[in-house]
Parts: C-alpha cells; sequence; structure tokens
C-alpha cells in the first residue's frame, strides 16, 4: 500500500482498537516498525495527533480530540463481508435475526455500490455453505491465487461421473449461485472456461506460473453463458411487515420491482435463480410472504406446507 493508504488505515485501526502496541500496528500494516513511527509523524504534520505512552500497558491512540470520518466499504470489503455473514450464518441460524439486519442496513448504506463487480457475481441472495470440508480454506486459497494472478493445481471430483481428476486453472471470477460458492476459471487441460463448485474441490496449491487475466473479461456479462441458469423464474410476492422492512433494504435481483401496498405490505417483483433456494426463502418468511406468481411455485410451496402438516399432525 501507499504511505497515505497506511496513514489513512491506521486512523482507522486506532479509531477501533483505541491503543496499539508499535508491534501491532507493524504486523497490522505489513511494515516495518520504523514505519510506524513515519507515519506519526506524517499524520502529526496534517494535524492528526497520535499520541505514545511507554510501559507495558502503553501503546499508540489517538488524540482524544482529533475526529476524522471512517472510510466507506470498498466493493471487495462488501464482498467477503457478505459470503462471511452467509456461511455463518448457514451454520447458526439462530444469529439470522440480528446479523442478517445488520447485514441489510449496511448494504443499504451501500446503494450506489453495486455489490456485483468484473470478478465477483452474487446470481442470488441466499444462505452460501461455506464450510463443507475444507470449502472455506479452498475459497481462501482460491482468491489469493486470483489476486496474485497465478495458477492453482486443484484436485476436483466430478459431479457426473464421482471421478476425481487433476486440472491446473486460471481463476478468473467468483460466483455465488443456489447456495454455493464457485470459481470461474480458464482451465488449461479443457482449453475452456469452466465452473468450479469450491465444495467439491479436494485440494488446493498455489503454483509459482502466472497466467494473465484479460483485461477485458466482466463475469457479470460472461454469466448468462456460463450454464449456471437453468430456467430463471419470475416471482411476485406480497410481504408483510416486518419482513417487507428488510426486503425493501435488498437489491436480490437486477430487475426486482417493489411496491409499497395498504398496511405498510410490499409487493415484491423479481426474475430470481435456483428454484431450491427460492423456495426455501419463501418458506423462511413463513406467514409473512404469499406466492402470487407463477402457479406453479404457488401450488408446489402449498403442497409443502400441507406436507408439513401432516408431519406435526402424526
Amino acid at each position: 500500500m501507499s504511505k497515505v493508504s497506511n496513514c489513512l488505515s491506521m486512523i482507522e485501526l486506532l479509531l477501533a482498537r483505541k491503543k496499539m502496541k508499535l508491534e501491532e500496528l507493524a504486523e497490522e500494516l505489513e511494515v516495518k516498525p520504523r514505519m510506524i513511527r513515519t507515519y506519526k509523524d506524517e499524520l502529526e504534520k496534517a494535524g492528526i495527533y497520535v499520541e505514545s505512552e511507554r510501559g507495558a500497558n502503553g501503546g499508540y491512540s489517538l488524540n482524544k480530540q482529533t475526529f476524522l470520518p471512517i472510510r466507506n466499504f470498498d466493493e471487495n470489503e462488501i464482498q467477503q463481508l457478505q459470503i462471511a455473514i452467509k456461511s455463518f450464518l448457514s451454520r447458526k441460524p439462530d444469529e439470522s435475526a440480528t446479523l442478517q439486519h445488520a447485514f441489510e442496513k449496511i448494504k443499504a448504506a451501500q446503494r450506489d455500490l453495486d455489490l456485483n463487480s468484473r470478478h465477483f457475481y452474487f446470481a442470488n441472495d441466499y444462505l452460501i455453505n461455506n464450510e463443507v470440508g475444507n470449502a472455506s480454506a479452498h475459497y481462501k486459497l482460491l482468491y489469493e491465487a486470483f489476486n496474485k494472478s497465478k495458477s492453482v493445481e486443484i484436485s476436483y471430483i466430478a459431479a457426473s461421473t464421482n471421478e476425481t481428476t487433476r486440472r491446473i486453472i486460471h481463476p478468473y471470477a467468483f460466483v455465488v449461485y443456489d447456495e454455493n460458492l464457485y470459481c470461474t476459471a480458464f482451465c488449461e487441460a479443457k482449453q475452456a472456461m469452466r465452473n468450479f463448485k469450491i465444495m467439491r474441490i479436494q485440494e488446493v496449491s498455489i503454483l509459482d506460473q502466472a497466467y494473465v487475466l484479460p483485461k477485458d473479461y466482466d463475469i457479470r456479462q460472461e454469466f448468462p453463458n456460463l450454464g449456471f441458469i437453468k430456467d430463471p423464474i419470475q416471482v411476485e410476492l406480497i410481504i408483510h411487515p416486518p419482513l417487507a422492512n428488510r426486503i425493501k433494504e435488498s437489491i436480490y435481483s437486477d430487475d426486482q420491482v417493489i411496491e409499497v401496498l395498504d398496511n405498510y405490505d410490499i409487493r415484491f417483483k423479481a426474475t430470481l435463480n435456483g428454484q431450491q433456494s427460492i423456495k426455501k426463502w419463501i418458506l423462511g418468511m413463513g406467514m409473512s410472504a404469499e406466492v402470487i406468481q407463477p402457479q406453479a411455485l404457488r401450488s408446489e410451496i402449498k403442497q409443502d406446507i400441507v406436507n408439513l402438516v401432516e408431519i406435526y399432525n402424526k
């Protein structure tokens, strides 16, 4: 990072943690301890005073009279936060009310920032289970390789044959679709783009071999041609408070339309992907949501509810 960027990051760390040791700041900013003293001097030249206190309980802290706004989340931070929260919620759904609502506020505050980018695409907004096997660790390695433009060797279980093969791939993008996280990559063996469901990856090794990521590659443009979407569904729902308020704060589809009705109900219309995920999302809203269209989905959910009642009546 540049000196200016590290100075701003140092301010944010001190605002968040109140007091930090010289060594802690150096480790967080990935610089040598002497650079922290340089940043302190630079900040004080700008009128931002960093106090230093010696001793076991000492450290660096911002002068109490210093006030600076914290920088807003950038695109990458929002995307990583979304994955982390959804992965956490898939394991601890009891925390969903508080944590999910907090995240919706963040997204609402970032309304002007498109969560989808040239290399990261949220095809739907449902929970993902990123902790199956070593999926979380494998994602981190793939993302590290992507950032460094390094090729990756993986062992991968094919869905159709259950056969495990070894591939060398060039990560181009990441896609969240139908409760799963995928790496879209160029496969050297196939000499073509392929989608790799991260939970099916058994091993990941970052290679020294670099690859060139096309400057014009944009997952938002490529997504419709990648074979993810089988049958997009145009959904119309009536959603009641209090969930109606949370739904208004979210973006589930580029074409979504929300109409506010009487009694603070909303009419929600959007094209969504992944039928099982859509059903799970709607059923999860319980009596707060009613399917209006399509009729096939309405009938299917109605039958699911009848079957559920029969189970509980046994």
